[in-house]
């Protein structure tokens, strides 16, 4: 069993939590909706769902909560009639729970040596950022307020959250050396286009994190030739699916239950 660490970095922070199952409750009756697909679960139960640690959003001025912070990314200056390429702004909402304000987390106190000695010094940890390239102004960070640790050789693959609703943002993937990282990890998110907008609350789903051994981040691919006996296998084992969906169409799920020793569910916990 992999353990996973988290170190959290503010007060009352929204944790990651085991990946469910499924993605709506009440699930429809009858055959052959998505959460009957044991291919589909199993994805999106894989690994944790991240929530997000603050409520933000991306929207025309006019349409910001009046409990919110607005704010542009420095980059996006004004053209010279006083208006802007991307007319909408972000906003965050300040969470005295978890010591977020004004776009900024403030940490715990930490210690650090330098010239004179020890001292305590008191970081602070944005909540959304930017990038610094006029090429990349549709692109922005939301910084997790922890610390993720896995175990050695264990890397964790931050993806967009398998299987479910789209937030309104596109995360993009990446893959961090969780081992030894010793910063929070910041999710790389992608605007959408022309005007639409978003709106997310504290501890909504945004991404997945899937552990990965790092030995496996590049596998060999073999092709089997048709006139080997490895071939043959495949070939007879193809055959008696055939045969297994034939008379069940639900075969895999009970094939899968049989090898795992354990049964998956397809209802909401």
């Amino acid at each position: 069993m992999l353990e996973v660490q988290i170190y959290p970095l503010v007060p009352n922070v929204v944790w990651p939590t085991p990946a469910p199952a499924v993605t709506r409750q009440p699930i429809p009756s009858g055959y052959g909706v998505q959460e009957h697909c044991l291919p589909f679960t199993a994805a999106t139960a894989l690994g944790f769902l991240i929530r997000s640690p603050i409520a933000f959003g991306l929207c025309l001025p006019g349409n910001v909560p009046p409990d919110a912070h607005a704010f542009r990314t420095p980059l996006d200056q004004p053209r010279s009639d006083g208006t802007f390429e991307d007319e909408r702004v972000f906003y965050v909402k300040d969470d005295p729970r978890c010591r977020f304000s004004k776009n900024a987390f403030i940490l715990d106190a930490m210690e650090i040596a330098g010239p004179g000695g020890k001292r305590l010094f008191t970081p602070l940890e944005p909540g959304i950022s930017f990038f610094d390239r006029k090429d990349q102004l549709d692109l922005f960070k939301l910084h997790l307020p922890y610390v993720w640790r896995t175990s050695p050789d264990v890397d964790t693959l931050f993806l967009p959250a398998i299987n479910r609703p789209w937030p309104g943002f596109t995360v993009l993937s990446g893959v961090v050396e969780t081992d030894w990282y010793a910063s929070p990890v910041n999710l790389i998110m992608r605007k959408p286009p022309g005007k639409q907008a978003f709106h997310m609350a504290a501890g909504g789903p945004i991404a997945q994190a899937i552990c990965v051994m790092r030995s496996h981040r590049r596998p060999t691919l073999t092709v089997i030739p048709s006139n080997t006996r490895i071939a043959h296998d495949f070939q007879t084992a193809l055959v008696k699916w055939y045969q297994q969906h034939g008379e069940d169409r639900s075969a895999y799920k009970k094939l899968a239950r049989s090898r795992h020793g354990r049964i998956l569910t397809e209802k909401p916990s």
